[in-house]
């Protein structure tokens, strides 16, 4: 029977101007041709009955008809546009659905046809997609009534300003899942070299299990249940808004049918302690997502992730976790300069039960792969942090800044996109002075003061003033300081940045020292 991968259906919208890359299934040897845009290209399947025929780049459309035949049948897959694809990949804070957003309700009217999401499936095991229901995901997706609720906030709003600058249609391929790690993304071979202690976690957490019972649990476990993800009552909940913890404690409450009991934490909260999540296996998701989703033709990569790795002790792995699942990626998608959009995580203190471990560290580790590997550059969303919620629901900020970067590196706009870093410290008797690049016109402090900004010498803390000159940020030390003296700029746990350059990104955290 003809078939073509999911992805390839009613509604899709294939990249413009790259090779596009088509692949399904058929009789073994039969001959398969595909015809799109005038062009025709034949191919054959091979034993195993797969095939795949590579079309040459194609012109921007917002209507197409793709068509797959064999003799006997014939697949015509309508409704086909052309223009820019994006791969949206992370975890939750990507898959965050516009249903929830902060501005949900500014979009709320909006009917856009050449906006378009597709979701791929979550799944970490095989045969997940028939213990469940999956009809509801998979498909794509128009900007307009209920099907836009889906979207993810951040594609949605970088997808919206790509098509306003380039007017052409703009799909997002979301492949994310919430409280996904790194590992979960990568080949395991990969794993094995750059990051074996997750191999070990993994190995550690289920030493004591019946495998066999595991996972046959696991078949009916309503946490792999991933049809209608964020839908849920809890989702419902959490997600459109922070909760007190009052309110989490009554809401858990209602759900155990206990007054301010039956959790395995106070208030009646459940602990997740012990439980071994399927998707935590290293690189479920990449044999069950990636692979089933590359080489769909992208022009690249926006990638939000990495609140799962805060894990003590693996934190610094992070620099080659990302490296490596980049070149994995690149590896499959056939692109060895395909375009990564990484978002820096902002500040927060706790959510739920969890807490900020040490997200000073994922950050650094961002910022050097950003640095280190050619064609990935780092979004700087530090000042739309929330305190006590691990999803900030400005996603509108996020999408901005990515389709700032997007419209510099990739799409060739000169425009200021990148955020100010710290490039130079020099130290004059009572002044401190930090040179940034990316300044634009100049640095500027939105407020009286520079938001965590801790400046010390010795261990003990010093009193400033500061104020910005064109590219620089001036320290002027209220005492003198003798002896070598530290600047840690957004280290903490919590804080939102207030000093941004001329485009108005908020600066990278840092910390610089001198004598």
């Amino acid at each position: 029977m003809l078939r073509t991968a999911a992805i390839f259906s009613e509604g899709m919208i294939l990249q413009r101007e790259k090779a596009v890359t088509v692949w399904g299934s058929a009789a073994p040897g039969a001959a398969v041709t595909v015809s799109i845009q005038g062009q025709c290209v034949k191919t054959r399947t091979g034993e195993d009955g797969g095939w795949e025929a590579v079309l040459a780049p194609l012109t921007a459309s917002e209507q197409e008809i793709l068509t797959v035949k064999t003799d006997g049948e014939e697949i015509r897959i309508g409704d086909v546009a052309v223009g820019e694809v994006w791969i949206a990949g992370g975890q939750s804070n990507m898959e965050f659905p516009l249903r929830y957003e902060k501005y949900r309700d500014e979009e709320s009217g909006t009917v856009n046809k050449n906006l378009r999401f597709y979701d791929v499936p979550e799944i970490c095991y095989e045969g997940q997609d028939q213990d469940f229901d999956y009809s509801n995901v998979g498909i794509w997706r128009k900007a307009e009534g209920d099907d836009l609720t889906y979207f993810s906030a951040v594609g949605y709003y970088f997808q919206k300003e790509i098509a306003e600058k380039l007017s052409v249609p703009v799909g997002i391929v979301g492949l994310n899942w919430g409280g996904s790690r790194s590992c979960a993304w990568m080949r395991e071979e990969t794993i094995r070299r750059v990051g074996e202690p997750w191999i070990r976690l993994y190995e550690e957490s289920v030493a004591d299990l019946d495998m066999e019972q595991y996972w046959k649990e696991q078949r009916t476990n309503p946490m792999n249940d991933r049809g209608n993800p964020n839908t849920g009552e809890f989702d419902r909940f959490m997600l459109p808004r922070t909760p007190s913890m009052q309110e989490v404690t009554a809401f858990f409450a209602q759900m155990t049918g206990q007054a301010g009991e039956g959790g395995d934490v106070p208030g009646g909260i459940p602990s997740m302690e012990g439980i071994v999540d399927a998707k935590t296996r290293p690189g479920c998701l990449y044999e069950h997502m990636v692979k089933v989703t590359a080489p769909y033709a992208a022009r690249g990569v926006l990638w939000y992730q990495g609140e799962s790795d805060d894990v003590p002790g693996l934190q610094s792995l992070y620099t080659a976790m990302l490296s490596g699942m980049i070149r994995d990626w690149r590896g499959i998608w056939r692109d060895e300069t395909l375009p990564f959009l990484i978002v820096q995580l902002p500040g927060w203190r706790s959510w739920f039960t969890i807490k900020n471990e040490d997200y000073a560290a994922i950050r650094r580790c961002q910022q050097e792969v950003a640095e280190s590997v050619p064609n990935v550059y780092l979004a700087s969303i530090s000042d739309v942090g929330e305190e006590f919620d691990i999803h900030p629901k400005d996603k509108r900020t996020v999408g901005h800044r990515l389709a700032l970067l997007a419209g510099n590196h990739v799409y060739g706009e000169e425009l200021l996109s990148d955020a100010p870093a710290a490039d130079a410290v020099r130290r004059d008797e009572d002044s401190i002075t930090i040179v940034f690049r990316n300044a634009g016109a100049g640095m500027k402090i939105e407020g009286e003061t520079v938001n965590a900004l801790a400046v010390t010498c010795e261990g003990t803390e010093l009193t400033y003033s500061a104020r910005t000159e064109t590219d620089r940020l001036v320290i002027l030390l209220s005492e003198p300081a003798k002896g070598r003296v530290r600047i840690a700029f957004a280290q903490g746990e919590w804080y939102q940045v207030n000093l941004f350059n001329e485009a108005g990104i908020p600066a990278i955290p840092f910390i610089a020292e001198c004598r």
